[in-house]
């Protein structure tokens, strides 16, 4: 059974890329899936589809600070900058909370909210 899920993400990697979806994660899910289904057998990468698509959707928001970037996912998940796909962190994507600029923090603050995690 394992096979069949490995060559079920070859089958999708063999597909156009535009209609694939776009990953916020370094290593893509496709990968991360075929490559824990490989070593860890089928079940491990049920466990892994089922991760990727809790962390990914159905929303996130990347944020900057202390120099370093981090993304927060809808279920409040904080993944830190080496796990990031390059397309979601600048120059590439200038969509960013910057909580190192103070002015903007102040400028964008609307009402008190539970303070981020940060994963250390």
């Amino acid at each position: 059974m394992k096979y069949l899920l490995l060559l079920a993400i070859r089958i999708y990697w063999k597909l156009p890329t535009r209609l694939h979806q776009r990953c916020i994660f370094r290593e893509t899910c496709s990968h991360y899936v075929y490559r824990i289904a490989s070593t860890q057998g089928l079940w491990a990468g049920i466990q892994a589809i089922k991760l990727r698509f809790k962390l990914c959707r159905p929303g996130y928001v990347v944020y900057k600070s202390e120099g370093r970037y981090y993304l927060k996912t809808a279920n409040g998940v904080i993944i830190e900058e080496e796990d990031i796909a390059p397309s979601e962190l600048p120059p590439i994507c200038n969509n960013i909370l910057d909580l190192d600029d103070s002015s903007y923090i102040v400028s964008h603050a609307t009402s008190p909210k539970k303070p981020i995690r940060l994963v250390k």
